[in-house]
């Protein structure tokens, strides 16, 4: 007797996904449409003479051997009425009725997840840029979406990857087959598939055709937040990406390149046009989903605080408790306390005491910030200083340089806000 999964997959094997979709969408299931009389697909408009004959094909052979298939392979079929299938998904033009999954099933629908789109022949910039927004993204939690191509696809794949990961790759072939016959290809398909996801229409063996990519593309877009377009020429893919993303209704953002240079007219343009929102890092873009990040206590705003060490010495700690705030417009600096480092003391200025177990910092934001407190430093020093988890630092400091006590300075260094 056939299975539910049998039924998604006779009519997936048949069809192509828009004829697909209106099948589905005038039977209700695909099981009604198997059982259903011969007459009945005349009635679908939309369906070619050829496609409504193949439709009396009530053979389940095909369907039979893509399930060994996907048992050999340890990969997931996963079809529209399934509970994990993305919710975001569901709501692209024509949602796909059948997705294989090879790798941990990632909870989409409640990630910021940022596609990444770029030119094959990227530049050294270009793969650089594509590279650190992943690790940042990644470090941020943030999940990095990615066609896996060469070029600035299969650079931020990279960047994701050395963050820790997870990572998720769609594609426009089969989760089984590498983009390229190298050994480096078919080892990058599988640390994704270790610490991540990868995702797609096609089914297990079909190979990377040119006629695959539109779909691989509404996909990419369909399960993601924003869109990143790194590097692109005037007539470059991505621009029909970023052209993608925009019906779909996702926010589209852009790296700014030098004036002139061929592989960044198409993302230059962009910006240009108004159709991209310039940004810098990937703490830029993680901004704007603060709710996708994880979740935090509400905190006052401490944008003009400043952190105080104390002493190592219990009593002298005692001794350097900070002052009571000041009365409005009536600024007083606090007097000079034995054992605790001097700041400056502008009007409205206020103290953090990191030691008070009553003030309103996690345990991992309070280690942060007594770290930030010695001077600016990278993201390395400070998970070598506080022993952190990266994927937990980088979280952490995204948060705080959304409330405005932490900011990003040059060299990839961060620092208190005020911090000289």
């Amino acid at each position: 007797m056939l299975t539910s999964v049998k039924y998604w997959l006779w009519l997936t094997s048949l069809l192509p996904p828009t004829a697909a979709w209106q099948v589905y969408c005038h039977f209700g299931s695909p099981e009604q449409a198997y059982f259903a009389d011969p007459g009945e697909y005349e009635r679908i408009e939309a369906l070619s003479p050829e496609q409504r004959r193949l439709l009396t094909d009530k053979s389940t052979d095909q369907a039979e051997r893509l399930l060994e298939r996907c048992d050999r392979g340890d990969i997931r079929i996963l079809t529209f009425n399934d509970t994990d299938y993305p919710e975001r998904l569901r709501n692209i033009e024509t949602p796909p009725l059948v997705l294989y999954l090879r790798g941990k099933l990632l909870r989409l629908d409640e990630r910021a997840v940022i596609a990444f789109a770029g030119t094959r022949r990227a530049t050294p910039y270009g793969t650089g840029i594509a590279r650190d927004f992943a690790r940042d993204i990644t470090r941020g939690g943030g999940i990095v979406a990615t066609g896996i191509v060469a070029g600035c696809d299969e650079s931020a794949a990279t960047g994701a990857l050395r963050a820790g990961g997870p990572v998720l790759g769609v594609l426009a072939g089969g989760v089984d087959v590498p983009y390229y016959g190298s050994a480096s290809s078919r080892d990058l398909l599988s640390d994704m598939a270790s610490v991540g996801m990868l995702l797609s229409e096609s089914p297990p063996g079909t190979p990377h055709k040119g006629n695959l990519f539109h779909r691989r593309n509404a996909i990419l877009c369909g399960v993601s937040v924003g869109l990143l377009c790194v590097e692109a020429g005037l007539r470059s893919g991505t621009l029909g990406v970023a052209s993608i993303a925009a019906e779909q209704g996702r926010d589209i953002f852009a790296v700014p390149a030098n004036l002139g240079a061929p592989m960044s007219a198409g993302t230059n343009d962009l910006l240009r046009q108004g159709l991209a929102l310039p940004v810098l890092s990937g703490a830029d873009i993680l901004s704007h989903y603060p709710y996708y990040l994880p979740r935090r206590e509400e905190q006052p705003d401490f944008t003009r605080w400043q952190v105080v060490r104390v002493a190592a010495d219990p009593k002298a700690s005692e001794k350097a408790a900070p002052p009571e705030p000041p009365v409005a417009d009536t600024p007083t600096p606090p007097e000079p306390v034995s054992g605790e480092k001097k700041v400056d003391t502008a009007p409205n200025s206020g103290y953090i005491d990191l030691s008070d177990p009553s003030a309103q910092w996690t345990e991992t934001e309070r280690t942060l910030l007594q770290a930030l407190a010695g001077g600016p430093a990278t993201m390395e020093a400070l998970i070598d200083r506080t022993g952190l988890p990266s994927s937990q630092a980088s979280a952490t400091l995204t948060l705080l340089a959304v409330k405005g006590v932490v900011e990003e300075c040059s060299g990839g260094r961060f620092r208190l806000h005020g911090q000289g």
